[in-house]
């Protein structure tokens, strides 16, 4: 598979912004995303929509994580 991690950002700068991984282009459904910071996992403020078929025996996962982003 394809795994890419992204920042989108939200119109306001007061706003959280938004991590986006996609993991593109695998054959078995049964993917699991997890985030993690500093070895904790992050339970609290993750959109993750179902796996989607893309129609040709590979599938795609977009999973968002809502937090405000620091440094290193």
């Amino acid at each position: 598979p394809s795994v890419s991690t992204s920042l989108v950002p939200w119109s306001s700068q007061a706003s959280p912004s938004c991590l986006l991984c996609s993991v593109m282009d695998f054959h078995l459904a049964q993917v699991q995303l997890r985030w993690f910071q500093c070895q904790q996992e992050l339970l609290g403020h993750v959109l993750a929509p179902n796996v989607v078929p893309n129609g040709d025996w590979t599938h795609q996962l977009l999973v968002l994580l809502e937090t405000s982003p620091g440094m290193g």
